[in-house]
């Protein structure tokens, strides 16, 4: 097929959670409206400040890699887990973040979307919320662990068999 595709060239799509119900199409505002034939999108923090990047791989084309330079972002936590009884990453676990506003769900899998992988490290945009107030994790063993007054904008490393989490960066 050469130059052709299945699909046809379209632009990519980025959607902004207006906080309402509603979404908005920023692609364009942000730079990301490439007219390249987009087949796989891994979202993780690559360059490790809190925002998270896209790294999207075109059919036919060379892959590209979009920084988060959004400024004024909020607070953030990364959470790697380190599983013992159950699988080495933890996948299937679920983390629950509970801040003074809001409550957020996190799943860990092992793949995500077509031709696509998604980090396994779990990350949550926390806005204004300077401490997590409640960080639970439930394992893929059924071992269940709770950590109250988490600090932010870090890596941290949960590991199934001990207390409390550790700092990584």
């Amino acid at each position: 097929m050469r130059d052709k595709s299945w699909n046809g060239y379209e632009r990519n799509r980025l959607l902004i959670n207006m906080g309402d119900g509603t979404f908005a199409e920023a692609a364009t505002a942000y730079g990301l409206d490439s007219l390249r034939d987009g087949r796989g999108l891994a979202v993780s923090d690559f360059d490790g400040d809190g925002g998270l990047d896209f790294m999207i791989n075109n059919y036919n084309g060379p892959a590209q890699y979009f920084v988060n330079k959004v400024p004024q972002r909020g607070h953030w936590l990364r959470i790697r887990l380190r599983g013992r009884q159950s699988n080495r990453d933890g996948i299937g676990a679920i983390l629950r973040a509970t801040t003074s506003d809001k409550k957020q769900m996190r799943v860990i899998s092992a793949g995500d979307g077509y031709a696509s992988q998604y980090s396994r490290i779990a990350h949550f945009g926390l806005g204004n919320a300077k401490t997590i107030d409640t960080l639970e994790v439930t394992w893929p063993s059924g071992h269940q662990q709770t950590f109250h007054n988490v600090a932010v904008d870090r890596l941290i490393e949960v590991d199934e068999n001990r207390p409390a989490p550790i700092t990584i960066r």
